[in-house]
């Protein structure tokens, strides 16, 4: 906060240092009142979601092979769950992604044979 101390040295308006460091004006004023204070900020912890207690219960469905959203969804309800269907089909995306091999082998696609053979040869 020397940097601080030094532009109110210099000359320099608490808006003035406010706008050449990015930091507010109030904090200038804090930090110019008490100079031996530093910043510390620090991240805030995210606050937890709708789905966060019913992930335990989710990952064992989707183990058991129940991808549905919609039946995922009325059974979280049983369960007083509160969020909504968009909250778990992002989850389920997510976890689609991470989990490549969730589909079934026989339901991919597979080209149609166009030319069958008709035995008029």
């Amino acid at each position: 906060m020397e940097e601080i101390n030094q532009l109110k040295r210099d000359g320099l308006s608490v808006l003035a240092i406010s706008n050449l460091t990015g930091y507010d004006r109030k904090t200038i004023r804090k930090y110019l009142a008490e100079p031996t204070a530093v910043p510390a900020y620090e991240p805030r912890p995210a606050p937890p979601g709708k789905l966060d207690e019913f992930k335990p219960y989710l990952n064992e469905r989707l183990n058991a092979g129940v991808w549905n959203a919609k039946v995922l969804l009325r059974e979280l309800r049983e369960r007083n769950f509160t969020g909504g269907y968009t909250i778990l089909t992002d989850w389920l995306r997510r976890c689609a992604k991470r989990r490549p091999s969730w589909r079934c082998a026989a339901s991919k696609r597979r080209p149609a044979n166009r030319f069958k053979p008709t035995g008029d040869i």
